[in-house]
């Protein structure tokens, strides 16, 4: 079991080695992509709480505040 722990780091200080810091361009690039996936993701579970919310309330038997 401890071998299985030593050649995962390993592997780990390997790609360690080849990792390179992104230039301006590309961290400006992945910082969009993430930002544009965080705000799907919100407006998904915005609506599916929203539709809940709605089909509780016609149903009744939604959360009064």
């Amino acid at each position: 079991m401890s071998r299985k722990f030593t050649d995962y780091f390993k592997d780990m200080t390997k790609i360690l080695e080849l990792a390179e810091k992104p230039e301006g361009s590309e961290f400006k690039q992945i910082f969009k992509i993430v930002m544009l996936g965080f705000i799907v993701v919100g407006a998904l579970s915005f609506g599916i709480a929203m539709a809940i919310s709605m089909l509780l309330t016609v149903f009744g038997v939604g959360v009064s505040p």
